[in-house]
């Protein structure tokens, strides 16, 4: 746990030497029996991540609190988008309104966040397998995923790349 708590400071301090601003960012390592970590940026999204097993969830939480959107659908796809590439593009994304409905199926699950942009709270679950299906309102004000997957209809299918 040290490692991954070294590794979550390291970047707000680099930033802070090299004068890079990072807003009002706050984070947080917690381990399973501890609160959840929060990052959270004025004017912008909130993430908190409950879950953490090699996804990079500090820096999925920082890139996605950035993210300066008025679009609900763009800010949907630009989140899938930081959280693959914060996470070091190995892993399938899937980011889904919480009011809609879904059925979840993921395998070897690395990360677990709720994302809270204005009043819409997103799950946000990186994985490295399964399925998941949208039985709820599709399009990417509700839904987006990026990785290596099958789609029938609104049941996606991921597998390792």
């Amino acid at each position: 746990m040290r490692f991954r708590t070294a590794l979550a400071v390291a970047p707000l301090a680099a930033a802070a030497l090299l004068g890079t601003a990072v807003g009002t960012a706050q984070a947080e390592t917690a381990s399973p029996n501890q609160t959840p970590a929060t990052v959270q940026a004025a004017e912008s999204p909130t993430v908190t991540v409950h879950l953490d097993d090699g996804a990079n969830g500090f820096e999925v939480g920082r890139a996605i609190s950035a993210i300066n959107e008025d679009n609900r659908g763009e800010f949907v796809r630009r989140a899938v988008d930081e959280a693959f590439e914060a996470s070091g593009g190995r892993y399938n994304v899937i980011l889904m309104n919480l009011s809609q409905g879904y059925e979840e199926r993921l395998e070897s699950k690395r990360l677990y966040a709720n994302v809270r942009w204005g009043s819409i709270n997103y799950g946000l679950w990186i994985a490295e397998a399964g399925e998941f299906t949208n039985t709820g309102d599709g399009g990417y004000i509700n839904w987006g995923f990026r990785g290596w997957f099958d789609r029938e209809g609104n049941t996606v299918r991921f597998h390792r790349p």
